[in-house]
């Protein structure tokens, strides 16, 4: 990485390798203390914007900050993904079409699903003497929801993962594209199946949808599938993986949970503050802005960390200390303003369950050394090993 010479040559390249646990919060820290936005050559050049109140102001004003140029740097139009990658007003009915799938109500009638489904991965992995818990329980939770939510069929769902992965790795130094078009083709096949096979789900649901008084065109239908396939998995997967590693680390948290299981919600909260799994989205100024004291001109990129946010000092004092006893209340784990995650009530939903099926266990200890990923796509932070077991009780 490049050395820190002053706010306007801030090393920060989304896909370096070395951006990992624990570098990568160094390096917000880093940049928090430049004055919070800097420039960043890498990657055609971008704004890195790292405090609190800078980052929800520019999520609150998608006029000036737009997402139509794409969510990751480069943002250079050509890796949009829906809803995330569009302004108002297709945004807008996109996102309607969508929240149909996730809405209070359905997140409330899956409730005995998702607690199936813990508790079932959960009693396996203590069955088994422990293990690896990301391969284990952590990916095979939300890959096992998204056949239930969506409808996607247990062969599809198998491979998201090894798809996902492709994908990430082609973001670092080549096209892409190639790895879109896998994960598209997948996402076809499965429409093309239930157009055979009709079902009452999500997926069968988008075969006959409208949007801004059209129907909705086969590109769009597995646009949106694509987003669930990926984002549907992936940050639930590396918050579940980090919510028992934080478990390990901090054996009296664990303890203090154990014993008063409904502190899960606020364990859950305060872990998406201080190890976000989604790090980085990429906005483009429509015009001339301001960005605390910066001046960014018409056209810039820029790379909103919500990350760095919620470790802002400003905000939540002691930002580096993980306490499950804190008010993690408005931290940005999930955004802000219109392209708020649609998922985080499920997200929440799957997590606090998890937690709480981890406590009504015996203590969870490592079994290893742990390994983290780099920032995957340029966003996403999680472990890719976790050993772990289950104390033996005697």
């Amino acid at each position: 990485m490049s050395t820190i010479a002053d706010s306007t040559g801030f090393g920060f390249d989304p896909y370096d390798p070395e951006l990992t646990e624990p570098a990568v919060w160094d390096r917000y820290r880093a940049a928090r203390n430049l004055g919070g936005t800097v420039r960043a050559p890498d990657r055609d050049g971008f704004w890195l914007v790292t405090r609190y109140d800078e980052v929800r102001t520019a999520l609150r004003d998608p006029a000036t900050f737009s997402s139509a140029s794409g969510h990751r740097i480069p943002t250079d139009g050509t890796r949009r993904a829906i809803p995330i990658d569009f302004d108002p007003p297709l945004h807008t009915a996109y996102r309607a079409l969508m929240a149909e799938a996730l809405s209070p109500a359905r997140v409330r009638a899956l409730r005995p699903f998702l607690a199936e489904v813990v508790t079932r991965l959960v009693d396996d992995f203590a069955a088994a003497g422990g293990g690896d818990f990301v391969s284990a329980v952590a990916l095979p939770l939300p890959l096992q929801v998204l056949t239930e939510l969506v409808g996607f069929s247990g062969e599809t769902v198998a491979q998201f993962r090894a798809l996902t992965e492709e994908l990430w790795s082609r973001y670092v130094d080549a096209d892409p594209a190639e790895s879109h078009r896998r994960l598209w083709e997948l996402m076809r096949a499965e429409l093309a199946d239930h157009r055979a096979r009709p079902r009452d789900d999500f997926v069968g649901s988008l075969l006959h949808a409208e949007i801004e008084g059209r129907p909705i065109r086969e590109d769009e239908q597995v646009g949106i599938l694509a987003t669930f396939a990926v984002a549907g998995h992936e940050t639930t997967m590396n918050a579940a993986a980090t919510l028992a590693w934080l478990l390990v680390e901090h054996p009296e948290a664990q303890a203090a949970l154990r014993a008063d299981p409904t502190r899960a919600r606020a364990f859950v909260e305060e872990m998406l503050r201080h190890r976000s799994p989604a790090q980085n989205f990429a906005r483009r100024a429509t015009c001339p802005a301001q960005i605390g004291g910066t001046a960014v001109a018409e056209g810039d990129a820029v790379l909103l960390s919500f990350a760095a946010a919620n470790r802002d000092p400003e905000r939540f004092p002691n930002s580096d200390r993980f306490d499950p006893d804190r008010d993690a209340r408005g931290h940005l784990a999930f955004g802000w303003g219109i392209h708020q995650c649609i998922g985080a009530p499920l997200a929440r939903t799957e997590l606090v369950l998890l937690l709480e099926e981890l406590a009504a266990k015996p203590p969870l200890r490592s079994a290893g050394p742990p390994a983290w990923s780099n920032l995957q796509g340029g966003n996403h932070l999680g472990l890719t090993r976790l050993p772990l077991r289950f104390e033996e009780e005697t």
